[in-house]
């Protein structure tokens, strides 16, 4: 079984010293250790802003009994120091225990021994720093060379090679071996007092060759040409508009204004609009809502890698696999990790993340999206009187215990008598969860699907995902713009 050096520290005999020293005062313990090695390259109007290099080793004790959570952070791992931490989290976990209203027992797993390995064509390993540099330079002069109405540009690359453990008290063993990069564009463009901006990101699991496919090279044109025709660019009067949502925005409402609420955490804590819904009907008969984080996806957007937002097992040994939330119009599941699924007495499903091994491991989404229907985009729009056709998201608000939300919209067009009109900007749109989700009055069919990926912050943590979904168009969404 293929393990890091660095990691083989915890063999048998460590085990079995923490399965000796827990003398069972505790129900539960798992392990998480981690060496990873990366590459940050940030430039910010063609000049280097960061370009650094990093390897770090950590590793995170977390023990449970009746409630109560210990969870001790180290990154020195000799065995002594292990050892003693060790205790240090079962003593944690007493001391929680004690405090704690919430009684309850871990639910019981059966024991995964595995290892898991990500392939690459290109390994980052064999890249040198020198091409990695150069290659944020050439996206760095694309976007200041497209127009002199732009003003200022930011590029990121950010990879990543991780040798992680996990182990817990079922008797778990498993090793993964992952590569991660992401490449992110921002541009500014001035006129007139006016300043727009364009943003695009490429991300996934695999190598060098994630930034040699089509989107990722073409990846700071688009950001520039956007931020340059927005300029242009005039706001809408507010008011009530059919709104048609491009697969991005799609798969942000997907995520942000409903996704955050099927968090089972949230649900426990009485911050959910979909407290007590499993069984009801809360969408309209089309919608089917699912979160599949698993590998494997990739192919099917002829990608040479896996999705930003895929994963072996979830951080507390759980495997990947295809949640449905809701299936024709029906709430289905909630997203549960180990303590939410052992609180509510059903299975986990795979969605406990963490930020890293020496974070504690919440709720979070993987990949969510709509699945598609019948309709041609063209349809859509042809079947659209007074409408907006909005695409991908700039910033929002979502408030999962009420439902509200507010997105503001990168690039809009207004579509009038079924033709798609001129282009605007600083479209909002705001509504509530459930409304909306009754509100969809056509849905886009396999070949408008599409997805984005990103990062999504909870609790102080920032995690790769992806949502995303067909065309689909809403009637009556409350829009604003700065008229």
């Amino acid at each position: 079984m293929e393990i890091a050096e660095e990691l083989k520290i915890f063999d048998k005999d460590l085990i079995n010293n923490f399965i000796r020293y827990s003398n069972n005062d505790i129900d539960y313990w798992d392990i998480r250790a981690g060496l990873n090695i990366g590459t940050l390259i940030e430039f910010t109007n063609q000049k280097s802003k960061e370009v650094s290099s990093y390897e770090n080793i950590e590793c995170s004790i977390r023990t449970f009994i009746n409630g109560g959570w210990g969870f001790y952070v180290l990154k020195d791992l000799n065995r002594k120091a292990l050892l003693d931490g060790y205790l240090k989290a079962i003593k944690l976990a007493k001391m929680s225990e004690s405090l704690t209203k919430n009684k309850f027992r871990i639910i019981e797993r059966d024991p995964l021994i595995k290892h898991f390995k990500a392939g690459s064509k290109k390994k980052l390993e064999n890249i040198d720093i020198e091409e990695k540099i150069n290659l944020v330079k050439f996206h760095e002069k694309i976007a200041s060379d497209y127009s002199d109405k732009v003003k200022n540009t930011r590029t990121v690359y950010v990879d990543g090679l991780s040798n992680l453990l996990f182990i817990n008290s079922s008797g778990s063993y498993i090793t993964q071996k992952l590569d991660l990069l992401r490449l992110f564009s921002v541009v500014y463009a001035q006129e007139e007092g006016i300043i727009q901006k364009g943003s695009n990101s490429v991300g996934g699991i695999g190598g060098y060759e994630i930034v040699e496919t089509e989107k990722a090279q073409n990846l700071s044109l688009k950001s520039a040409s956007e931020a340059v025709d927005l300029l242009k660019a005039k706001s809408p009067i507010g008011g009530k508009f059919d709104v048609i949502m491009d697969p991005k925005l799609t798969g942000t409402f997907v995520h942000e204004a409903f996704g955050h609420a099927c968090e089972a955490d949230l649900v426990l804590s009485k911050e959910s609009i979909l407290e007590g819904k499993i069984g009801e009907k809360v969408a309209k008969d089309q919608i089917t809502i699912v979160d599949n984080p698993t590998f494997g996806q990739g192919k099917k957007y002829n990608l040479p890698y896996e999705l930003y937002g895929s994963y072996f097992i979830d951080d507390e040994g759980i495997p990947s696999k295809k949640t449905i939330i809701i299936e024709k119009g029906i709430f289905k599941n909630y997203l549960h990790n180990l303590e939410t699924a052992s609180r509510m007495e059903v299975d986990p499903n795979g969605h406990g993340r963490a930020q890293s091994s020496t974070s504690k491991p919440q709720v979070r989404m993987g990949f969510t999206y709509l699945e598609p229907q019948d309709w041609d985009l063209e349809e859509i729009i042809k079947d659209t009187r007074k409408g907006i056709l909005c695409e991908d998201f700039q910033y929002g608000y979502t408030d999962p215990t009420t439902g509200n939300f507010q997105f503001k919209c990168k690039i809009s067009y207004k579509i009038e008598n079924g033709e798609k009109k001129q282009m605007m900007r600083d479209v909002s749109l705001s509504g509530l969860t459930l409304e909306v989700l009754n509100r969809i009055t056509a849905i886009g069919n396999s070949n408008s699907f599409s997805y984005s990926d990103g990062l999504c912050g909870k609790g102080g943590q920032s995690l790769r995902v992806c949502d995303g979904g067909p065309y689909i168009r809403i009637a009556d969404v409350n829009v604003g713009g700065l008229n």
